[in-house]
């Protein structure tokens, strides 16, 4: 387990862990270990320079527990150009099962490659691919955060074995990109990119996607939107699916329910769909293709309560 501590935490002294290794940064500079592995964080051998690129390197090299503490107040800027899962270029990338990420303002993006992986009460900046991505990895906790995709065409975080909690989504062309076994729950997505070639959504669920959750939260695709919540065709095998208790706004349709017939278990129950975008909740409606869904019941336009459609 590597527990990161410290970063951009104002006035307040970084924690000492003591579980295996500590490597203590002194530089904000982004620039990679010189022998990751050897346990020493170091940019060249024998400067003592010890970045958050080369503590991350080192961490994941290293086999146990271990403990990055970060300078007080500092923020650490990615700007290493690439894209890999060792942490060298590019974004940051977790290999170390068991992390916890708490506390910090990362201006770059997180690869998740180790299952039990937390981040909570964290700013993620990311302007390209993922905010936070993991495909292989179980366990993924996003919780009290943020991910900013800086008004460009990113996606908030995806895609498979993730829990996200009270996180506050902004800035992106996706929120979500979903595959299986995902639930979101008590969040806010909002304010995303618009643009002429956008196809903006506030989740959108893949052709594999299964065993997914949306509860309890706001997600507006806004003007020129396409979704707020948009799913494939059913006969992709889409299924497991439970949107409830959420506020939906925005888009063309603001949900899109399995397309072109019912899907294995999909469930639309006691949400609300406002009309703070267009009269109709969506440009064209509330919804599509959710008549013949297994359950839908309870759904009613938030400024009157009365039923929706079917």
């Amino acid at each position: 387990m590597a527990l990161v501590t410290g970063l951009a935490l104002v006035g307040q002294a970084a924690p000492v862990h003591a579980a295996g290794k500590t490597f203590s940064v002194n530089s904000t500079v982004d620039a990679p270990d010189a022998n990751p592995g050897n346990g020493k964080c170091e940019t060249a051998s024998g400067n003592n320079t010890c970045t958050l690129r080369a503590a991350i390197m080192e961490t994941n090299a290293l086999a146990g527990a271990d403990t990055i503490d970060l300078q007080v107040g500092a923020t650490y800027v990615l700007t290493r150009a690439g894209d890999d899962d060792t942490a060298l270029n590019g974004d940051l990338d977790i290999n170390t099962p068991d992390t916890v990420i708490d506390g910090k303002d990362i201006r770059g993006c997180v690869g998740v490659n180790a299952s039990g992986v937390t981040i909570r009460r964290s700013k993620i900046s990311c302007g390209f691919g993922y905010g936070i991505y993991n495909h292989t990895a179980t366990g993924l906790v996003i919780e009290d955060s943020e991910i900013d995709c800086q008004d460009k065409g990113g996606t908030a975080v995806g895609d498979t074995n993730i829990t996200v909690r009270r996180v506050n989504i902004h800035g992106c062309e996706n929120g979500f990109d979903v595959d299986g076994n995902f639930t979101v729950q008590d969040s806010y997505i909002h304010d995303l990119f618009q643009g002429a070639e956008a196809h903006t959504d506030g989740a959108q669920i893949t052709n594999v996607g299964h065993d997914i959750v949306f509860t309890h939260n706001t997600i507006y695709s806004g003007i020129g939107g396409t979704s707020a919540i948009i799913s494939p065709a059913a006969s992709s095998g889409v299924r497991n699916v439970l949107i409830r208790n959420n506020l939906m706004a925005g888009g063309a349709y603001t949900l899109y329910c399995a397309q072109n017939g019912g899907a294995l278990n999909y469930r639309v129950i006691d949400n609300r769909f406002r009309t703070i975008f267009y009269p109709k909740v969506g440009e064209y409606g509330p919804w599509t293709d959710c008549e013949d869904e297994v359950q839908v019941t309870g759904n009613v336009y938030h400024e009157t309560g009365q039923p929706l459609p079917p």
